[in-house]
């Protein structure tokens, strides 16, 4: 039987928006898997809008998905939003000086300062997304009565100065805008946005307001809108900024929620479905902001760990299984029934090969998907992945990840010595280990190294190990290991600890006869 080359399957990449770019929309939904945690009928009915998970779950894979299938049927319009990427740090600071003009408290329930609210400036921007993609794409969303050409008129009024812009310049809480965009509006509008004629200046939160309150009295025609917004996370480049980070994502969470209670309410065909990484919505919960309610109402938690059955049901498998049927479908081979027999070695350092992939992993698609292609970075001609493929990328993967996880820890141990003082730590530790085999070690470790007795000055053990456990760097070790992508919600430092398998090369890990 005709078959592919190691080289000839498409993995994919670890970020979804890469994927979809280099295998294109047909080769993306093919190989995708619908897997039953996703939900995805309750986001295109509107009955879930949050998507929320940790980082490398599949969140973008899943509105990546959305967008390709939703785009398919051309009466939809699909407006897909990139936080991190399209929202740069001017954008940023120029609605942080925006918010600290909104005074009037416009959010219900939540104890957040006035002068700090940023709903009202997502909700603008939100509303001005619809408009502007609807009359580029000349989509009939609207009927054109004298409130639609209002609310038209104020969005080109308020973001004149510059396509994609987020927020206008604002100086004092007011715009400068050019007046000839003003002659068809009425005088009473005028009075009502406080305009000024000698300075060319308008009162943006007056504007703001009379822009979403004329958008509530619009009367909806056709064609679905679903805006996809992707990449909810923090800076980990300053405390300053992840602090402020922290208050655009909690505003653009609530904007969410209460664009779409509004636009269901109205009867407006509009969705917004947003994707939010777990420990933003924990870092924001932490700050005291109420967020919890509509995310645990309108949110689908992915995960990937199954508990109870047998490993081979793993979804993370079937993952691998669609992406060589996609390719060998691609190359118009038939489909192989038993992937695992004709690509696979059966066993992997005498564990059979499902289980050691899924061993190490974190129990998400990106950590599988990452492993099989730096096999497949090294071996692209060979028929099927051998031992030799596994072990030689090992070192590899082992770095990488770990590289990762050291860039989201950045911000716990901001110190340019603090992850050196981890890895020097962890390096050629012996496992499993002890709280008392650990206080000797950081204490041994400390008296060569002083970065290494600095940081644990700073840090108390248990601290520390509690934010290792956190990111699943260790956990405990026994009959049934016990870690936190595994559904276990604590460490237990009286019992032996482990450092998690695909670690344990970078770190030249030692196997520890006594405990």
């Amino acid at each position: 039987m005709e078959k592919l080359r190691i080289g000839d399957i498409k993995f994919g990449k670890i970020d979804a928006h890469n994927e979809l770019q280099e295998v294109g929309e047909e080769f993306y939904i093919d190989s995708f898997l619908e897997y039953d945690k996703y939900k995805i009928n309750s986001f295109i009915s509107g009955e879930s809008y949050f998507i929320c998970g940790n980082k490398g779950t599949g969140k973008t894979a899943l509105l990546k998905y959305l967008e390709c299938k939703l785009s398919r049927d051309t009466q939809n319009l699909v407006i897909p939003v990139r936080f991190k990427s399209q929202i740069d740090n001017m954008d940023k600071k120029n609605m942080r000086n925006m918010a600290n003009n909104i005074k009037e408290d416009i959010i219900e329930d939540v104890s957040v300062e006035k002068e700090k609210s940023y709903v009202l400036i997502w909700q603008m921007y939100l509303i001005n997304q619809i408009i502007k993609n609807a009359n580029q794409a000349e989509y009939h969303l609207f009927e054109n009565t004298k409130e639609y050409n209002v609310l038209v008129k104020l969005l080109q009024v308020l973001y004149s100065d510059g396509k994609g812009k987020i927020v206008p310049r604002l100086v004092k809480g007011y715009v400068k805008v050019n007046t000839s965009l003003l002659k068809k509006i009425d005088a009473s509008i005028e009075t009502e946005i406080e305009f000024n004629k000698d300075n060319e200046r308008i009162n943006f939160n007056k504007t703001a307001k009379l822009i979403l309150d004329t958008f509530e009295k619009l009367n909806y025609l056709e064609n679905p809108v679903y805006i996809l917004i992707d990449e909810l996370e923090l800076s980990v480049k300053s405390k300053k900024e992840f602090e402020r980070d922290i208050e655009l994502v909690r505003d653009l969470i609530l904007a969410v929620d209460k664009m779409n209670h509004m636009t269901k309410e109205k009867g407006y065909d509009i969705r917004l479905i947003a994707s939010v990484r777990s420990e933003v919505i924990n870092n924001v919960l932490a700050y005291g902001y109420e967020i919890n309610k509509c995310v645990e109402d309108y949110g689908v938690t992915v995960e990937w760990f199954q508990k109870g059955g047998s490993y081979l049901d793993s979804p993370l498998l079937k993952l691998i299984e669609n992406k060589i049927h996609a390719s060998e479908k691609e190359r118009g081979y038939s489909l192989t029934e038993d992937v695992w027999s004709v690509y696979f070695t059966p066993k992997i350092n005498e564990t059979e090969v499902r289980k050691y992939i899924l061993s190490y992993s974190w129990q998400r698609p990106r950590d599988v998907i990452r492993m099989l292609r730096f096999v497949q970075d090294e071996w692209k001609n060979e028929a099927f992945f051998s031992q030799e493929m596994f072990d030689k990328a090992m070192q590899r993967y082992s770095e990488k990840t770990w590289n990762e996880i050291a860039e989201e820890l950045i911000l716990s141990y901001p110190d340019e010595k603090d992850m050196q003082a981890i890895k020097k730590f962890f390096t050629g530790i012996k496992v499993p280990f002890t709280f008392q085999y650990l206080n000797r070690r950081a204490e041994e470790l400390g008296s060569i190294y002083d970065y290494v007795d600095s940081f644990f000055k700073k840090n108390k053990m248990i601290d520390f190990l509690e934010k290792m456990f956190e990111w699943g760097v260790i956990g405990n070790s026994g009959q049934r290991m016990a870690f936190k992508f595994l559904g276990d919600r604590d460490l237990s430092p009286t019992n032996d600890m482990i450092l998690h398998r695909p670690l344990r090369n970078f770190f030249a890990v030692q196997s520890r006869k006594d405990t």
